[in-house]
């Protein structure tokens, strides 16, 4: 007899709570693979800490309950059509380990759930990269070392992994202000930025600053127009950190 799974990110969406699923449940590959750290979300590149965490299930959801019935109803619009873009996010807090970042990862199993399903109800095949998670501090790291060392092939991936973000429908920075960063590392995050933002592409930026101090960090333009497509939503409260 097959092994019964884990809760997967689609049991939200069916009324038994997928409970007649096993490990071998094709929707449940297609979206984690058969190791659950492949498939669609695997493509997205969440941290392993973050797998598999949902609106519901999310450690967050209960500190920040107002601001997660906001998030119930963001998600309801990733179901528009072309007509109407989906709205961006900009999370913030002054401390750090409030829940900014889980929800950002709850928000791409949210997105990648909703994309994976939807295509199947218009009967379509469903995308292979819908969502993309990118760590700025993590990306700065690499940054840093592949131009210390000269490593070429490193830089090429760190370049891949700029258009990866650029070119997917949903995307999350997360820890978006920092001011330590080189202007030629900082230059990478706002093409980055700025290319989404012309093309309409919903993100959901994580930050411990306020969005008026966006001003200071990019230019007035660039600033303008993130703030023109995005609800600020404030985290309040104390790091949480160590409590998941």
């Amino acid at each position: 007899m097959t092994k019964k799974k884990n809760a997967c990110i689609l049991s939200e969406y069916r009324t038994d709570k997928c409970a007649s699923c096993t490990n071998l449940c094709q929707h449940r590959i297609a979206l984690e693979g058969l190791d659950g750290r492949s498939g669609r979300l695997g493509s997205a590149g969440l941290p392993k800490d973050y797998r598999g965490i949902t609106l519901a299930n999310s450690p967050a959801r209960e500190s920040q309950a107002k601001n997660y019935a906001i998030f119930e109803r963001y998600v309801e619009t990733f179901s528009r059509g072309g007509d109407e873009p989906v709205k961006s996010l900009y999370l913030w807090s002054a401390s750090p380990g409030t829940g900014k970042t889980t929800t950002a990862a709850a928000l791409i199993s949210e997105w990648s759930a909703r994309d994976y399903l939807g295509a199947l109800k218009r009967v379509e095949q469903p995308r292979q990269f819908s969502a993309y998670f990118l760590d700025i501090n993590e990306l700065q790291t690499q940054y840093n070392l592949a131009t210390m060392t000269d490593d070429d092939e490193a830089m090429k991936r760190i370049g891949a992994t700029i258009k990866r973000t650029q070119d997917a429908p949903f995307a999350v920075i997360d820890d978006i202000g920092v001011r330590s960063a080189s202007e030629a590392f900082r230059a990478y995050v706002h093409a980055v930025i700025n290319y989404r933002v012309t093309e309409g592409k919903p993100t959901v930026y994580t930050s411990n600053l306020p969005i008026e101090e966006m001003a200071n960090v990019f230019d007035a333009r660039l600033y303008d127009r993130i703030r023109d497509q995005c609800l600020p939503i404030h985290f309040e409260g104390k790091s949480k950190r160590g409590r998941r």
